[in-house]
């Protein structure tokens, strides 16, 4: 007697090897997946069912037994569309709506119209801080918030502090991260600079540069110039 499609899935499923692969054709499934550019030396199976270990080039990494769905490094990437899946998990994860972040505690500066928006982290002993920083200076149609962070070494706090309580705030922070040690006073309310500490205590900000698009999302480190525009035009499509 015939089973209905559904119950068939459902017992080929249960059998533990309904869509099984050789060895062999998981490893012609990923070198035309990805267009011949991974050569695969050897496939073999794992002891938890359905994934399998691949060797390439002296390199491992585990694949479905499509030879689809790959994990290398700690991320699922999709061979066929290229597309990591990992990213989009942790992109959500790490995203802060940009409404919440301590905006009145930034110094704010406007290029252009302004249509865009980043939240820029950065602490003046950052030798990348001190590069990006200008980067930024350079964008055009923005609205830039930058926030002090001093949490690299103690001496980054005095220079935040100074910069603080400088009747010229934005300037006098411009100084420091072109790394020059203006001289004043310290001795004035900080409670919005660790307002700022705070926020990114709690939203786990522990690497310099981190910026905040427009829409949320999250950007850590030297991101290369040209991805970085990429996810700023995006980001201004869906704020």
């Amino acid at each position: 007697m015939k089973l209905k499609p559904i119950l068939t899935l459902a017992a080929l499923l249960a059998s533990g090897c309904a869509f099984a692969e050789s060895p062999a054709a998981i490893k012609a499934n990923i070198e035309r997946l990805t267009g011949g550019n991974v050569k695969v030396d050897q496939v073999q199976t794992t002891p938890a069912p359905g994934i399998y270990q691949v060797i390439s080039d002296g390199e491992v990494f585990y694949t479905d037994a499509s030879g689809r769905f790959s994990i290398i490094g700690g991320t699922m990437l999709d061979m066929q569309t290229r597309h990591d899946l990992t990213a989009d998990t942790m992109n959500r994860l790490t995203s802060v709506p940009f409404s919440s972040l301590p905006l009145k505690h930034a110094i704010k500066e406007v290029y252009g119209n302004g249509s865009r928006k980043i939240a820029l982290f950065e602490d003046p002993n950052c030798p990348i801080c001190r590069v990006f920083t200008k980067f930024v200076d350079q964008l055009d149609n923005v609205t830039v918030y930058r926030f002090i962070f001093p949490v690299i070494d103690p001496s980054s706090q005095a220079l935040a502090r100074t910069a603080w309580c400088s009747p010229d705030r934005a300037g006098t922070w411009k100084a420091v991260m072109a790394g020059r040690r203006p001289s004043g006073t310290q001795d004035c309310d900080v409670s919005g600079l660790v307002e700022i500490l705070k926020f990114g205590e709690k939203h786990r900000i522990n690497n310099t540069p981190t910026v905040f698009l427009g829409n949320g999302k999250r950007l850590v480190g030297a991101t290369p110039p040209e991805q970085f525009i990429a996810e700023l035009d995006a980001s201004g499509k869906t704020q």
